[in-house]
């Protein structure tokens, strides 16, 4: 099952900037242009026919400014009004995929990592929106936005319990979280970016295999012998 791409202009709470953002990436030079208010409705309507043409399979070379306006039903000068450029387009485009973070599903730390992971794996199943991942490789600017906007909020959530866990004695003292973190970021999105396969697992039982995995030797004794 896959989710309607957002509307394109809604935005999200303030987020935490993404190291891996590209410099320049999600500055202002792709904001709309000045001048009179514009229709918001054109504007939705820009952008989502952009990330559908991007879904559609059309590269980022390759998608025009023509293209777009002709999937938007609109003229180029509609869009030149607005962005300076089809990038800047893109770049709007992006923030609308932005999503709110789910709070603690309880269960303890082990139970809200676990949740967390699921919330992720469903997301590289299931959204049309992570179909974007693999379209914006070759594109470092987009890419580092794309990250930013829609995969970090999700790897500091899993980075922020993961400390808890050492603050609480779940795990050892020891545990490197960052590479904790990259191991259970990495094995959610490797299928996504690789093979773009469906995954033979459901997403609740994938979350709980990958959590296992990887703090496998790293909880505390006292933890290990509670999840026995």
């Amino acid at each position: 099952m896959s989710e309607e791409l957002p509307s394109p202009g809604v935005r999200a709470a303030p987020r935490q900037a993404c190291p891996a953002e590209v410099e320049g990436a999600g500055t202002a030079s792709h904001r709309r242009q000045p001048g009179r208010p514009r229709s918001e409705r054109a504007s939705r309507a820009i952008t989502r026919a952009a990330l559908e043409l991007l879904l559609d399979g059309v590269s980022v070379d390759a998608l025009s400014v023509e293209a777009i306006a002709a999937r938007a039903g609109v003229g180029k000068a509609t869009i030149y009004r607005r962005w300076p450029n089809k990038e800047a387009v893109l770049l709007e485009a992006l923030e609308s995929l932005a999503e709110p973070q789910t709070g603690s599903a309880g269960g303890g730390v082990l139970g809200e990592l676990t949740a967390i992971v699921e919330e992720f794996c469903r997301w590289a199943e299931e959204s049309r929106s992570a179909r974007l991942l693999p379209r914006l490789i070759g594109a470092p600017g987009l890419r580092g936005h794309y990250l930013r906007v829609v995969i970090d909020p999700r790897v500091t959530a899993i980075r922020e319990v993961l400390g808890k866990g050492v603050h609480r004695g779940v795990l050892a003292a020891d545990v490197d979280v960052e590479t904790l973190t990259t191991l259970i970021v990495g094995s959610v999105l490797c299928g996504l970016v690789l093979c773009e396969e469906a995954s033979m697992w459901n997403p609740a039982d994938r979350a709980a295999h990958i959590v296992d995995h990887a703090l496998a030797g790293h909880l505390t004794d006292q933890a290990a012998s509670r999840t026995a």
